[in-house]
């Protein structure tokens, strides 16, 4: 019997709907409060003089997406309406949602659910595919979440999101993916991934960017900790992202979604994986003022080509120049006509608003300048961006700083490096020696404002956070973080141990773990040193440790094991371990580390210091300590008493040096 026709006929493709592009246009950080006098809505402020948001439109448009979602304060809603207004055309369906009393993304992802905007992503699409098979359930409700109004990319991204789609064809759980540029990242933050699936195991705890809590079963499971990666700001979620918000009414950003679904990996199931961009596709976000100089240099550098100033604003006309100098036009007059110092070397990556007056003699590099500012001769300008309506006097020298609107900055001034100015600050030049100084014209509502602080000085208001960390960029050190006061101590003027004995956390963590590992190798029958190096070694990436703190505390947990009450025991494990110290003490630095541990030691435990000389002539006599090491660790000893104990080794060794040389001789 024939088979009828329609068995050879490839079943109808079932097309999925293209993600819908959720773009939070605020930035909740309360350190831009010098910038929002101008531009309270962080979304229009101006990289190049362009509004940010016009970039991340544009490269949007470069991608599947269709439909844009704008979610923006209530406040700013009429900043939102505006953008609206100019891209709207560009794009299928172009929505604004404004948000009463929001004060994070957390905030405004919980107003998207509330409304069931999640859900109602496609249902246009649907309408449109009226001959067209269902859309795939899983995929009905993904979106592309732009958390930050200032992240650019130069790419379509049609391989990540292919590769976002496929796994969630495979298994539903696979709830979200999280882009990254394969860029050395300014703040050394650590992720741990799966090097096979790509499947993120591991992410730095709310108060620090660069430590990692990590379990040695982690590595055993194919954990790759890197460091060489940066966030974009983007991430392809599914729908129960955006409920994670709604069940947890804590929750503020992105990050903390991903820390509830490592940390209940077993509850809820899901997974997050990482993408990361090939290194000719470039990607970037600015999350402080550093960063925020930093974009501004790349885009005027046209580092995300073929996203740059002049293709990415609907409404302004930009020419580009040689050496990056972009004008931007107001009719048929250009804000700065050829002159000859444009010819010259003077200035370069430079964007200038319209009629702005520049001295000939100014020099102006990796910089932008708001419209009908003037600069005047002998000034310098360097690595800043300034606002509009500003005044530079003579002989200036402005570099690494953020200057607002209305300024004015007398002849002669050497604005600190670092500097936030607000607007309409004439700036006092006894504060030119304040570094990392933010200036404001007026004092901080501290309402509105609950971490900042102000102080009236010279005219003007020094604006700080209340828990003393930095303005100028996010701080990264583990004890430091925005927005969360620092408990108070128990007492007044008590320390911690951890202050006293000057050993931090992520230090202590690694010993203790080390001391761990040692224990259960000297209990098991087969002691393979393999295996220990591996789960110290992951313990040392773990803790995110230096070299020198790891030849310290290896040999200092050594000593704290039970077989060294007595130095033959020391030695009769020194020698069965012999592998270990190989390992870690083949430097001069590694060795010496070892004997400042014994150092330790010796202070501590009073039984252990007669014993102290015939152990360093020991680790001599089996090459794990070398004379130099031992000769510069004996010169550096504090404590007489040791110092006395090791003088005979140490004359031993000079002795037997100079009968070296005279053999030679």
């Amino acid at each position: 019997m024939t088979p009828p026709s329609s068995a050879f006929k490839k079943g109808v493709k079932k097309e999925e709907p293209p993600l819908t592009a959720v773009v939070i246009l605020d930035a909740f950080d309360q350190r831009f409060a010098p910038i929002q006098e101008s531009y309270p809505c962080f979304g229009t402020f101006p990289i190049c003089n362009v509004p940010a948001i016009n970039f991340v439109l544009s490269w949007l448009m470069r991608t599947e997406v269709k439909n844009v979602m704008l979610v923006v304060s209530g406040l700013n809603a009429e900043h939102a309406e505006n953008v609206k207004k100019e891209w709207k055309l560009a794009f299928t369906e172009f929505t604004v949602v404004a948000c009463d009393a929001v004060t994070s993304v957390g905030d405004c992802m919980r107003e998207l659910v509330n409304r069931e905007l999640i859900t109602d992503f496609h249902r246009n699409f649907e309408k449109i595919s009226k001959n067209r098979s269902k859309c795939l359930e899983n995929s009905r409700s993904d979106f592309m979440l732009i958390s930050n109004p200032t992240a650019v990319i130069n790419t379509n991204l049609v391989p990540q999101i292919q590769e976002f789609r496929k796994r969630r064809r495979e298994n539903a759980d696979n709830v979200m993916t999280l882009l990254y540029s394969n860029r050395e990242n300014p703040e050394r933050s650590l992720l741990g991934i799966n090097w096979e699936t790509n499947k993120l195991m591991l992410f730095p705890a709310a108060n620090s960017l660069n430590q990692l809590k990590a379990e040695k079963y982690h590595f055993y499971e194919g954990v790759d900790i890197r460091r060489d990666l940066t966030s974009t700001g983007i991430a392809f979620c599914s729908r129960l992202i955006a409920t994670q918000f709604s069940d947890n009414f804590d929750f503020t950003g992105i990050d903390d979604v991903v820390r509830e679904i490592l940390s209940k990996d077993d509850i809820l199931g899901m997974s997050v994986h990482i993408e990361v961009l090939p290194p000719k596709e470039r990607a970037f976000y600015a999350y402080d003022y550093e960063s925020l100089v930093l974009l501004n240099t790349l885009m005027l550098e046209r580092w995300f080509y073929p996203l740059v100033p002049e293709r990415a604003d609907p409404t302004r006309f930009f020419t580009a120049n040689p050496r990056n100098l972009y004008l931007e036009e107001d009719g048929d007059e250009i804000c700065l006509k050829a002159n000859t110092w444009i010819l010259g070397d003077q200035c370069f990556n430079v964007s200038l608003g319209t009629r702005t007056k520049i001295s000939h003699f100014a020099q102006i590099r990796n910089s932008c300048i708001g419209s009908h500012t003037e600069v005047s001769k002998n000034t310098q300008i360097h690595q800043s961006i300034i606002g509009k309506n500003c005044r530079i006097g003579e002989n200036c020298r402005i570099e690494s700083a953020f200057i607002g609107d209305d300024v004015t900055i007398p002849d002669g001034t050497h604005v600190p490096k670092e500097a936030i100015i607000g607007n309409g600050v004439v700036f006092p030049k006894k504060l030119a020696e304040i570094p990392e100084i933010t200036l404001l014209n007026a004092a901080l509502n501290e309402e509105k404002f609950e971490k900042l602080s102000s102080e009236a000085r010279e005219g003007c208001h020094v604006a700080k956070f209340k828990h003393g960390g930095p303005f100028w960029r996010r701080a990264v050190d583990g004890k430091t973080i925005f927005g969360v006061e620092e408990e108070p101590s128990d007492s007044e003027g008590s320390t911690s141990d951890d202050e006293d004995d000057g050993i931090d956390d992520s230090t202590r963590q690694f010993h203790d773990e080390v001391f761990e590992s040692m224990e259960k190798t000297l209990e098991s029958n087969n002691q393979q040193m393999r295996n220990l190096i591996l789960e110290i070694n992951s313990s040392k990436l773990a803790c995110n440790v230096t070299v020198d703190d790891v030849a310290k505390n290896v040999f200092a947990a050594f000593l704290e094991l039970p077989n060294n009450e007595e130095l033959k025991g020391t030695q009769e494990l020194i020698v069965s371990w012999r592998d270990l110290f190989g390992n870690y003490y083949r430097t001069k630095r590694c060795q010496i580390h070892l004997l400042l541990a014994v150092e330790d030691r010796y202070n501590a435990v009073e039984g252990f210091r007669q014993r102290v000389p015939k152990l360093v002539h020991f680790m001599y006599q089996n090459d794990i300590l070398e004379e130099e090491g031992i000769l510069e660790w004996a010169e550096s000893i504090e404590t007489a008493t040791l110092k006395s104990s090791m003088q005979q080794i140490v004359d031993w060794l000079n002795q037997s040096e100079e009968e070296e040389n005279s053999d030679e001789e």
